[in-house]
């Protein structure tokens, strides 16, 4: 039995700062986010005037193990990049005259304020450095424009000491950041609007990190009391959240357009048994859930072990005919005003309508597909790998761009269903889709793909080895549902791929106006077969 281990997850709540807000609070929130962008334009060019900092090594001896007594080299830590940034830049009575008087440019600013600017600084200049770096090692002819120096981020990280997250706060409908405020730096209750279910996280959050206030006061006496300065495994394990409660970390202050935004991320930590090819290895019953993805639906099958327990459909061709419709009105404008300006954006409003049809319906069939999982307790959701795509030539630009983007909207239904999974404890995986939508799940032989009215998409498959004489039952077997339960054989490494004989025989005629059908086992055509 593969062994338990836990995984942290985080799911953001949005808050919305009320519009009705006062323009005083909205002033002192500009004002806030504009010395934020000071503070680490200030430490990033410190930052990118003394590089060597990052590649500096100090000196120490290994405490533990066979080379214990042993001197090495190391980089510098994060906290000893802090301390050294905060010693050439903060005036203090041992330097009062500093380099660089980071005073000057954020007079008053707190604590926690400088050091999270310090460190989102040093992080950025350390990516930088390194894409540098690597930009310098690649081939002149291939290696494009040199990479831009990082520039301040506007999203301000309310750490501790700026930002306090209370459920007393919450229910009387605000949440409390320390502002900018006519050159102060003043608490402020800002009216929010959120989930519903936010009450219920902070509750969660509350409560758990006062056991773990209480717990680490406890462990402190004892420590004293027995002499020790070290915890022991179990006691730095009861210092971490409990697992299943979500803990609120550090929002973030975020500006969109007029309006105002802060983000709260809560993190839970999952148990999970072991990976994924570990437990099927392990757990001959396991249930496992195959997904086979389309334009128009997405179908499940939920299996334990070699038993089929259920099938799910989920549509979604309405939504396929929407974004091919808004699709056609931005080819059809962009044909009447012409050849496009560089640098001007056109078809503002379409665009985002099918950017937020798309994330929209991508968590929509994600959430349905985890939720069924849920209720059925599947423990492992497998997908098809789907990758690259090359829409066929001959279409539209309408209908290519759809096809592409409903096929890119596949890839966004697994990464959000991965995410919703694993907050349940449910692993994804994914397999590789080959002959899933042609192969018979019963005989495993390769079946022939037509329309029942001889056009369109050829969405019905026939098999001509395992059903009766003249097909009986052939308008019942559906292709999509036929790769639904292929992809379980493919999970359980047992699926059996046609040989070059049999590809051949069965050539996969092309979807044409016929539908795609051709002769069956018989000599007739699919779509004049027997229902």
């Amino acid at each position: 039995m593969p062994a338990m281990s836990c995984i942290t997850v985080t799911r953001t709540v949005k808050f919305k700062v009320r519009p009705e807000t006062n323009a005083g609070k909205r002033d002192a929130l500009l004002a806030t986010v504009q010395g934020w962008d000071r503070a680490v334009g200030f430490y990033t060019d410190f930052f990118l005037e003394h590089p060597g900092i990052f590649s500096e090594q100090k000196p120490y001896v290994v405490r533990r193990g066979k080379h214990a007594g042993e001197e090495r080299r190391r980089p510098l830590t994060n906290q000893e990049i802090l301390t050294w940034a905060e010693r050439c830049t903060v005036a203090t009575r041992a330097h009062p005259n500093p380099a660089r008087d980071f005073g000057k440019v954020c007079p008053e600013a707190p604590t926690v304020l400088r050091r999270a600017a310090v460190n989102h600084a040093a992080g950025a200049v350390r990516q930088h450095l390194s894409n540098l770096a690597n930009w310098e090692a690649a081939d002149p002819g291939k290696r494009g424009k040199a990479p831009a120096p990082p520039r301040p981020h506007p999203h301000l990280v309310a750490y501790e000491g700026i930002s306090t997250l209370r459920l007393e706060d919450y229910r009387k409908g605000h949440l409390r950041l320390r502002l900018l405020d006519g050159g102060c730096w003043e608490w402020r209750n800002l009216p929010v609007q959120g989930p519903p279910y936010a009450g219920e996280l902070f509750a969660q959050s509350q409560a758990e990190k006062a056991r773990i206030v209480a717990e680490r006061e406890a462990q402190n006496a004892r420590l004293r009391a027995e002499g020790r300065t070290e915890r022991t495994r179990e006691e730095r394990e009861a210092l971490r959240p409990a697992i299943g409660v979500w803990v609120a970390r550090s929002p973030v202050l975020i500006p969109k357009g007029a309006d105002w935004w802060i983000h709260v991320p809560f993190e839970k930590r999952v148990a999970v048994r072991g990976k994924a090819e570990d437990r099927r290895l392990a757990e001959p019953d396991l249930r496992v859930g195959t997904f086979d993805l389309n334009a128009a639906s997405t179908v499940g099958a939920a299996w334990q072990g070699r038993r089929c327990i259920g099938i799910k459909t989920v549509w979604h061709a309405r939504e396929n005919a929407n974004r091919e419709n808004a699709l056609r009105k931005v080819a059809r404008k962009q044909r009447r005003s012409g050849k496009p300006v560089k640098g001007e954006r056109s078809n503002h409003s379409l665009w985002n309508y099918v950017r937020n049809l798309d994330d929209a319906l991508a968590w929509q069939i994600a959430a349905r597909i985890v939720t069924w999982a849920v209720l059925l307790g599947l423990q492992v959701l497998v997908f098809e790998h789907l990758r690259p795509y090359r829409p066929r030539r001959g279409l539209s630009w309408s209908r290519r761009t759809n096809r592409k983007r409903s096929y890119w909207l596949r890839g966004k239904v697994v990464k959000y269903a991965r995410h919703l999974a694993l907050i349940q404890g449910i692993l994804v995986v994914e397999r590789n889709p080959a002959w899933t939508s042609r192969a018979c799940p019963k005989c495993h032989r390769l079946a022939e793909r037509f329309s029942p009215g001889g056009t369109g998409y050829p969405s019905r498959l026939a098999c001509g080895h395992c059903l009766a004489p003249g097909l009986a039952g052939l308008r019942h077997r559906d292709a999509n549902v036929a790769a639904a339960l292929n992809l379980k054989p493919k999970w359980d490494r047992t699926f059996r791929y046609p040989t070059k004989e049999e590809v051949q025989a069965a050539a996969e005629p092309r979807r044409a106006g016929n539908g795609g059908a051709a002769s069956g086992a018989n000599g007739q055509t699919a779509d004049a077969l027997p229902a």
